[in-house]
């Protein structure tokens, strides 16, 4: 039985990033990466790119990103993933309030507000389905954005198999190779992960420059000072979705860092400009 291919796409401040898989793999010309202007960051400006890359509907036979052009053509059901700009992250207690509705909901977005204040109560809250008693990876997303995605699908004759934060995007990337922690670096942001049986079970995101090289190591040893545990991770994988050209980011890596692949392919260079 031949492979299911599954269509990707990620929503970043800078760019719209798509793959199709098949199986565990991203299928050959699979993988189209088109640059977005977008100075004031907002979620428009990808999802404008979206929308474009939806109406074309035009499958290319050959070449790079043939293969994702006609899965989009193909109206494959649409697994997206967000900035960090734009789905918020954290790690909530376990409370049994997550075993029913509207409870849970109700308890989630409290989780939101008491770290991203009163702006998160318009957000739409949800988190992993971690076993009883484990705490949660919690995601918000602004219930606005959420249904302008629904929206852009159903009208283009598609659906949202997915809609998930970057981390857990990428920790089912790393999954094979069972990290032990990761780094996802974006355009002024830099999201901390740490796994414990092969799921999250910590989480800090914070701004960065640049430079982002040179503030890694900082960014984790502030974070292991509050977080003791993080002291027994001997690696962290790095994901490095910063728009830079990946040889910025070879060799300039300190101690416990290592650059990893991502989930969207090779980034180097976007092909196309929306």
């Amino acid at each position: 039985m031949p492979a299911r291919r599954t269509l990707h796409i990620h929503l970043a401040q800078q760019s719209l990033l798509a793959v199709v898989r098949h199986g565990g793999r991203i299928a050959d010309n699979g993988a189209l990466h088109i640059a977005v202007g977008n100075p004031a960051g907002q979620w428009q400006a990808p999802l404008a790119a979206l929308r474009a890359l939806l109406a074309e509907a035009v499958t290319v036979e050959h070449g790079a990103g043939s293969a994702a052009r006609a899965a989009l053509a193909a109206r494959l059901p649409l697994h997206l993933s967000l900035s960090s700009r734009w789905c918020q992250t954290l790690m909530a207690p376990w409370n049994d309030a997550l075993l029913s509705e509207p409870a849970a909901s109700r308890f989630l977005t409290m989780q939101l507000a008491a770290v991203y204040g009163d702006a998160a109560r318009a957000w739409t809250a949800s988190s992993d389905d971690a076993p009883y008693g484990q705490p949660r990876l919690v995601c918000g997303i602004a219930t606005e954005l959420l249904d302008a995605l629904h929206a852009l699908a159903a009208e283009h004759g598609t659906r949202c198999a997915a809609i998930e934060p970057l981390a857990s995007v990428v920790c089912a990337s790393l999954a094979p190779g069972k990290p032990q922690a990761f780094a996802v670096i974006e355009p002024g942001r830099i999201t901390m992960a740490a796994l414990a049986q092969g799921r999250v079970n910590a989480v800090l995101s914070q701004p960065c420059s640049a430079a982002w090289h040179g503030e890694l190591a900082q960014a984790w040893q502030r974070w292991a000072l509050r977080a003791p545990e993080l002291a027994e991770v001997a690696a962290v994988a790095v994901v490095d979705l910063s728009g830079q050209h990946a040889a910025h980011a070879e060799g300039r890596l300190p101690g416990r860092f290592r650059l990893a692949g991502t989930p969207f392919g090779h980034a180097g260079g976007l092909l196309e400009a929306a």
